[in-house]
């Protein structure tokens, strides 16, 4: 897959945290089961089993009908990711995608794996269609409340994470070195992006729209394409330290260290595997979160943590000499 970038689509591109598009990669993973997500997968499926939704056997065809296990995911379930937004804001764009967009991709699915099952679910969304995206916007909120919700904050920690990284990357190499560092399947051209991945997409999107890029845990170790029209070019990627995503234990901090800064100090800063809120930080350490604040000040006037803004919420991260410190302790 070829996606065409001009001048002015460089300097367009930008960088998206996405619920949705993390919700809808992980239920493809929930299928496939990588051992990478393994505690995730095990704890999902006992809350879906546990779910006392009446409809979930039904959201459950429908969701693995709109995402197969591998090759098509419909393109109305992650229309163009928008700045900050929240799963409800994302899941109304995926109810406001034109019905005729929905057929054409309902229709897509139903030649592309003809399997009885999946003909039987998309006959049954085509018969009313309106009815139909309904279901699916339904099926889509059930699964999130169980699936990636409480998960959540550690997702979006992660993907904040690596945007930050990327753009520094950006400031210091230029776009074109953050490209090649995406994924092995995605190579810089002259004209654009060349994605070494097999894709029959037609209508792309006309030059201008800019680009997307959105880390995105769940669809290691591949990537995710939109390059349709109307929508924007979105292209996901896994972000840094995928691989620890799951750990539950932090760093201990050694006696050493915590004798340099002190034993709280010394927590927050191996707390910080992945960019936390005064909040979450708080809660993981049992403390007052007035507490955290006023250490956090005087580490981050250390050069020990830095902070990075998203809307409304200031996350924490280590910074260099940070990283140092923890590592050579």
């Amino acid at each position: 897959m070829h996606i065409r970038l001009t001048t002015e689509d460089l300097t367009r591109v930008r960088f998206e945290s996405s619920p949705l598009w993390e919700t809808a990669a992980s239920i493809r993973a929930l299928h496939r089961q990588p051992t990478i997500h393994r505690p995730w997968v095990d704890a999902t499926r006992t809350a879906l089993a546990g779910s006392p939704e009446p409809d979930k056997a039904s959201y459950l065809d429908i969701l693995s009908t709109v995402v197969r296990p591998r090759g098509y995911m419909a393109d109305a379930l992650t229309p163009t990711p928008v700045r900050h937004g929240t799963f409800a804001d994302a899941l109304a764009d995926v109810a406001a995608v034109e019905p005729e967009i929905w057929r054409d991709n309902l229709e897509y699915v139903r030649r592309f794996d003809p399997v009885p099952r999946v003909v039987e679910t998309v006959d049954l969304l085509l018969r009313d269609l309106p009815a139909g995206i309904a279901n699916i916007v339904a099926a889509l909120d059930w699964y999130w409340e169980l699936a990636i919700e409480p998960w959540w904050p550690r997702l979006r920690s992660l993907q904040l994470a690596d945007i930050d990284w990327r753009l520094s990357q950006l400031s210091r190499h230029g776009i074109h070195e953050v490209f090649k560092s995406l994924h092995p399947s995605v190579v810089p051209t002259t004209d654009g992006l060349e994605i070494m991945r097999d894709c029959d997409a037609t209508g792309h999107p006309a030059p201008g729209s800019g680009l997307i890029l959105v880390p995105n845990a769940f669809i290691w170790p591949e990537t995710l394409v939109l390059n349709v029209a109307p929508f924007v070019p979105t292209l996901t990627y896994a972000p840094r330290g995928v691989g620890r995503l799951w750990e539950t234990a932090s760093p201990t901090p050694t006696a050493p260290l915590a004798k340099l800064l002190g034993r709280t100090r010394a927590q927050i800063l191996a707390q910080l595997d992945v960019p936390m809120t005064t909040t979450q930080l708080a809660c993981a350490l049992d403390l007052a979160p007035a507490t955290v604040n006023t250490h956090l000040k005087v580490m981050s006037a250390g050069g020990l943590t830095a902070s990075l803004r998203t809307g409304r919420e200031v996350f924490y991260r280590r910074a260099d000499v940070g990283e140092s410190l923890l590592i050579g302790a």
